[in-house]
This record gives C-alpha cells, sequence and structure tokens, in this order.
C-alpha cells in the first residue's frame, strides 16, 4: 500500500515572548541553515507491508514500465529511468522497487524536491532493503547533505532498533518463494529475502541470530545467503558447485558440505575452508528443489527411534510419560513450548507413497506432566510446526500456514505458504530425490535478482 503524508516535513514553530528586547539580528547564512535541518522532522511510519500479496509487483499493472526504466538504467540514461518510474508508480503505486529507482533518478537529474516521497514508499515498505540502503548509495549523498536529507537520515537510524526488535521476535514465513518476517504485534510482515522465487530451503540458527537460506536459480545453480537479525541485512546468495548441499550452523557464519569437504561462508560472503568438519545436531540437506531439515530430538526425550528418526512411542524423561499416537513420531520435528509445559511433534501416519492425496502426516501437543495428547491437523502434502509463544504455534499444511492457540481455532496467515522448516513427508519419498510441494517452488521469476541490487552509482 503507497504511504500517504499529507506534509512531509513537521516544522517546530517558534514561540515569541511578550516584552521582550528587540530581536538579535538573524544569524549568518550557514548557521540558519543548520537550525532549519535542526527543525524538520519526519513522522514515524508502519514498516513493512499489511499482506504479502503487496510484495508481488512483479505480476502486476507496473512491471513493463519498471523494465524499460531498468533498460534505461543501464544507458544511464537517468531522465528516462525517471519518466518510466513515473509511468510504472501511476499503473502501480505499491512498486516497491520503481519507487526507490525513481528516488534515485530524480536525485540524479536535479530534482531533490521529489526524492522524499517515492523513498518514504520505498524505506518503509522494505526497510531492510531500501532503507538501509539509502544512506549508502552513492546517487543520494548530495540529497542526504540536504536539510530534508538529513532529516530522512535520522529517521532511518530511528526506526532501525523497532525493525530489528520486529524480525527478531517475528514467525519467518515462506510465500512465493521468498523469506518472510511476520510480526504478530503491528501484524505487518517485513521482506527477509529477495530471490524472486528462488529459495528452497532454510536453516534458523537462534545462537548466532542468523538464518541461512539457498536458492534455486534459473541457471540451475544452488545459491547460499545470510540474513543477519542483528543488523537486519541480508547477503546475496553466492553461487555454490554440486548438486548436492549440506549445511550446518558455525560460530563464523554457516557451515557448507559441498561434496565431501566443508567450508564456512560469512556475512561478507566469503567461503573459507573448514576443518575439522562440524558435527551438528541440526542440519540442512538440500538437493536440487528439494530440502529436508534434521534435527535431534531435545534432551530427555528418549525413543526407539529408527534410522530415518522415526519412532513408535517416545518418552519424557522428566515425567516419565509415554507417548504414543497413531503412526510415527518424527524425531526431527518434537519440539518444546518456550516455558516447557508442551511438547509438539508430527507422526507419519502413511508410508505407502502409492496413491495421492492419501493423508500420511499429522500433527499433536501432548501434556508431558499427564501424557495427554490432543490431535491439531491432518495432511496429505506433509506438515512443519513451531511455537509461536507458551500457547500458540504456527502449521503449515494443506491449508497453507495457519495460527493455532491451543484449545481454540486455527487462524489463517494469508498468503503464507510454509515455515522454516520444510514440510515432513512421508519417507519413502526421500529414498531418492524428496519431490517438493508445488507452492514451494516458486514461480517464474525464479533467481531473476537483477532488479535486486540498489540503482547504479
Amino acid at each position: 500500500m503507497a504511504l500517504r503524508i499529507p506534509a512531509f516535513l513537521l516544522i517546530a514553530a517558534t514561540a515569541c515572548g511578550h516584552g521582550s528586547p528587540a530581536a538579535p539580528p538573524p544569524p549568518p547564512a550557514r548557521d540558519a541553515q543548520a537550525a532549519d535541518a535542526a527543525l524538520i522532522e519526519l513522522p514515524a511510519q508502519p514498516l513493512g507491508l499489511a499482506d504479502l500479496q503487496g510484495f508481488q509487483w512483479r505480476k502486476r499493472a507496473g512491471q513493463p514500465a519498471f523494465r524499460t526504466a531498468r533498460k534505461a538504467e543501464g544507458r544511464e540514461d537517468w531522465a528516462a529511468v525517471a519518466a518510466s518510474c513515473k509511468e510504472a508508480l501511476a499503473a502501480d503505486p505499491t512498486h516497491l522497487e520503481a519507487a526507490w529507482l525513481d528516488a534515485v533518478a530524480l536525485a540524479k537529474t536535479g530534482h531533490p524536491e521529489g526524492v522524499l516521497a517515492p523513498l518514504v514508499t520505498a524505506g518503509t515498505g522494505d526497510y531492510g532493503k531500501w532503507a538501509l540502503a539509502s544512506l549508502d548509495q552513492p546517487g543520494l549523498q548530495a540529497w542526504l547533505a540536504t536539510p530534508v536529507g538529513a532529516a530522512w537520515r535520522r529517521r532511518v537510524e530511528a526506526d532501525r532498533a523497532g525493525f530489528l526488535a520486529a524480525i527478531g521476535r517475528a514467525l519467518v514465513v515462506k510465500a512465493h518463494g521468498d523469506l518472510y518476517a511476520f510480526d504478530a504485534e503491528s501484524s505487518r510482515f517485513v521482506r527477509l529475502t529477495h530471490s524472486y522465487g528462488g529459495v528452497v530451503g532454510a536453516l534458523p540458527m537462534r545462537a548466532q541470530r542468523r538464518i541461512a537460506y539457498v536458492t534455486h536459480t534459473k541457471d540451475g545453480k544452488l545459491g547460499v545467503g545470510l540474513v543477519n537479525l542483528m543488523t537486519g541485512r541480508t547477503s546475496h546468495p553466492i553461487k555454490v558447485t554440486g548438486g548436492a548441499l549440506r549445511l550446518a550452523a558455525h560460530p563464523k557464519g554457516v557451515a557448507l558440505r559441498i561434496g565431501t569437504a566443508w567450508q564456512v561462508l560469512d556475512d561478507d560472503g566469503h567461503l573459507k575452508a573448514l576443518s575439522p568438519p562440524p558435527k551438528p545436531t541440526e542440519w540442512l540437506d538440500v538437493k536440487g528443489r528439494a530440502a529436508n531439515l534434521h534435527r535431534a530430538p531435545p534432551d530427555g526425550i528418549l525413543g526407539d527411534f529408527d534410522d530415518q528418526g522415526l519412532a513408535s512411542a517416545i518418552r519424557i524423561g522428566l515425567t516419565s510419560r509415554t507417548i504414543t499416537v497413531p503412526g510415527q513420531i518424527d524425531g526431527s520435528t518434537v519440539a518444546w513450548s518456550p516455558d516447557r509445559g508442551h511438547l509438539a511433534f508430527v507422526a507419519q501416519l502413511d508410508d505407502s507413497c502409492t496413491k495421492p492425496n492419501v493423508v500420511s502426516a499429522a500433527a499433536f501437543v501432548a501434556d508431558p506432566s499427564t501424557g495427554h495428547v490432543d490431535e491439531l491437523e491432518r495432511a496429505s502434502g506433509g506438515l512443519a510446526i513451531e511455537w509461536v509463544s507458551d500457547r500458540k504455534l504456527a502449521l503449515a499444511g494443506d491449508h497453507g500456514v495457519e495460527l493455532v492457540e491451543l484449545g481454540g481455532k486455527p487462524v489463517a496467515l494469508e498468503g503464507a505458504e510454509g515455515l522454516l522448516a520444510p514440510r515432513r513427508r512421508p519417507r519413502c519419498a526421500q529414498a531418492g530425490e524428496e519431490t517438493p510441494l508445488p507452492d514451494e517452488t516458486g514461480d517464474d521469476d525464479v533467481g531473476d535478482e537483477g532488479s535486486d541490487a540498489p540503482a547504479s552509482p
């Protein structure tokens, strides 16, 4: 949604005293300009967008004109860039990329008075991308030195703490082949990756406060990037060779096994050899478009787990309760609620894989003190489950992503298709190469990152 600001600048009025001496002479011009800059403030705006569909501007009416603007940018014809961006925004005022490029083009063509409006649209809609990029964009440096530009810089810096807090507490979901953070406090979505449909899997690295993500590009290559939740920055994916990849958390970044050799990728996109190899308790395997998250059951959870991580029953060491459900409990999905008051997991109900649309998995929540088990949902296309709070979970199943309060009805998170963890499917599909769900294969713009880069200097 485009942001409308009735007055972009809030100028503080200077009060006049009664019966005071005559006013002193006006200060020198430089001092007056500094005083004006100190008085300008930009109002805070909600960050992110209210719905996931808002990020799909590449499929709306403004995209043809934006493609023309990108071609003009390649020629460094900034007047043509500005004209095409105006056309794109007239057709689609919520086209964030067109708004960003329009702001840069206006600055480069000597129209600083028009920069703020499109920059507010782009920077508040995708703060982690465009607001932060605006402070370093060479084409905006002269504008940032003006009173209005300085006010924008202060606004960006003032919003930084709230933005980092939001993505730190948010539920990360997958939609249209990218990752988004849903902040329940504001009910808004913040974009985390910009692969335009290329993300096939992700590994949460909670201790490092990062997310490693894997993309699949049009040329069939895999790429790995990092979302740094401490800085709000997302690195571009680095292409890696080989048809299979394993990711694991590492103190210096993310550890990658490419073939038989381990390397570590840091936030700056540097790959270095890693020795000795890590011994992770959680890792992500990716082959083609298939992603599989492996995780050891939490401490204190015992079971007769087979070589595929499935058990007919589990025992809770703390309370000595034994939990059984229909089917086989998947140890990779077992997770405590934040207060350790409940245990959630997914069970495989059917492993025949011979008939389509067979209900093959179910999600459960168990009370560790009593052993009582409640079934939450069944699905034919696999399930993923994640705790949101002490009594609320997120479920990704046949109906997309739903938020479930224990004892309550599920509430759909419109547009979200998956969680960070891939959905658990019948293990028979993993004997060879696991087949991804249709909604996890991205769209026609897979891996097309050309317009993701900031405008040229």
